[in-house]
């Protein structure tokens, strides 16, 4: 049985929920422009179809991954194995 206490979980969790949090803020960040404008160009059409997906503004595409990104790892934290691939 793998160890699950309370110091291992803060560690589980950045490591599932870690990676799809930096790939998610450098898509948002990317997005805005402040990165350069050619990643800009490469990672505007993301956040604006995320956004179309779920109904908002297009515009609003950056943020909404910066707030799905500030959720990634709470939820982490509470259901790791969520992250985790390659599990049984």
């Amino acid at each position: 049985m793998s160890k699950q206490g309370p110091s291992n979980r803060p560690v589980r969790a950045l490591k599932a929920g870690g990676p799809p949090a930096l790939i998610t803020a450098g898509i948002a960040i990317a997005s805005t422009g402040i990165a350069g404008q050619g990643l800009e160009n490469e990672t505007r059409p993301i956040a604006t179809a995320v956004a179309s997906v779920l109904g908002i503004d297009p515009q609003f595409g950056p943020l909404l991954l910066l707030g799905i990104t500030v959720l990634i790892l709470p939820v982490a934290v509470v259901m790791p194995g969520l992250f985790e691939t390659g599990r049984a």
